[in-house]
């Protein structure tokens, strides 16, 4: 049923066709007053049964259905469901005709209420929006998600260590494996899933450098690429940290330099930081925060923000700029200090 254009009121109005139950006569109802042509639809699509209303069809079963269509990694389906069997369980067994746009958003409401990640909460929502699209398109259930908005991420907040509190928490980590790792990732800016899945084979003993060219994460086996093409790249090692690292690239009981045959798990990582962060008494941080004490450190002693963006693997220099802003800003100020002092030496 086309929706219609309102001119005089500028609003939108629809018409539909309803049976009476009692005469069995067929009448015709108009709705106006919709600010856009969408609303119009959407009501309309309220109104009209579904196929999907008349069955006992859950939101799972359409959920299924939607992976079986877009073929999306293994390890993606299986995380994004235990994500919805977590945080949505009132949703995914329900008949999705019975999930209407105020269950919706009664869901909604209570969801971003949660102390959640905004980046957690968003993902959960572009799934669910994602699946009753599907179901839309292809079984013309209404699409009664189009209205869950993304909440505002606001700006990435961050916690570093100075090179101190790291010798204060390293002299408390227990495995030599991951106190190199630590160190490693601290000193270089390299991702967790990167330096796990680092063999001797990566480095170059004479050149002392080490290529970043693949990664593994939580539910792959296999090496899996790097997040873009510039994330491949050959980092130059300093003197200190080969020597750190240069005794264990002949290590004989396997080809990761972190593990040895087996790479560290990667669940283990923030268990023994944890640890070590506990008894050491220095502030607590996440382990992609090591990658962001390396990049505070860099930008705070005056390194070339170019040179900077292209050792993290960032996409472009803007990403280096966006994210480090604040510490772009003292370098401004200390550039200026030394324009005032030059100008005074003149």
């Amino acid at each position: 049923m086309p929706a219609y254009k309102d001119t005089k009121r500028g609003t939108w109005y629809i018409k539909i066709y309803t049976k009476d139950s009692v005469t069995g006569k067929t009448k015709q109802i108009t709705k106006r007053g919709f600010r856009t042509r969408r609303d119009a639809l959407d009501w309309e699509a309220e109104q009209r049964p579904s196929r999907a209303s008349q069955t006992s069809e859950r939101f799972i079963d359409f959920a299924n259905r939607y992976y079986a269509f877009n073929k999306p990694k293994e390890r993606t389906k299986n995380s994004q469901l235990a994500m919805l069997k977590k945080y949505a369980p009132e949703l995914i067994d329900e008949p999705i005709g019975k999930l209407t746009k105020a269950r919706m958003m009664e869901w909604y409401l209570n969801f971003t209420d949660t102390d959640l990640k905004p980046s957690t909460k968003n993902l959960c929502i572009g799934v669910i929006r994602s699946i009753f699209k599907f179901a839309s398109d292809h079984y013309a259930v209404p699409n009664n998600a189009v209205g869950l908005k993304r909440v505002k991420t606001g700006k990435k907040k961050y916690t570093t260590w100075t090179p101190a509190e790291l010798e204060a928490f390293l002299s408390h980590v227990e495995g030599e494996d991951y106190r190199n790792i630590y160190l490693f990732m601290y000193w270089t800016g390299v991702r967790r899933g990167e330096a796990i899945a680092l063999r001797t084979q990566d480095f170059d003993k004479e050149k002392h450098t080490v290529r970043i060219h693949h990664q593994l994460q939580i539910y792959e086996e296999d090496f899996t690429p790097l997040k873009t093409e510039s994330s491949e790249r050959t980092l130059k090692l300093a003197d200190p940290l080969w020597e750190v690292i240069a005794p264990v690239l002949d290590r004989e009981d396997g080809p990761f330099v972190f593990g040895g045959i087996h790479p560290l798990p990667q669940s283990t990582l923030q268990i023994h930081m944890d640890d070590a962060i506990r008894k050491s008494g220095v502030k607590k941080i996440r382990i992609h925060d090591l990658r962001h004490s390396f990049a505070t450190n860099m930008i705070g002693s005056g390194a070339n923000i170019v040179a900077v963006s292209k050792y993290l693997g960032h996409a472009t220099v803007r990403q280096t700029l966006d994210t480090y802003t604040h510490l772009l800003e003292k370098a401004d100020d200390q550039m200026v200090g030394m324009v005032a002092d030059l100008m005074k030496s003149t």
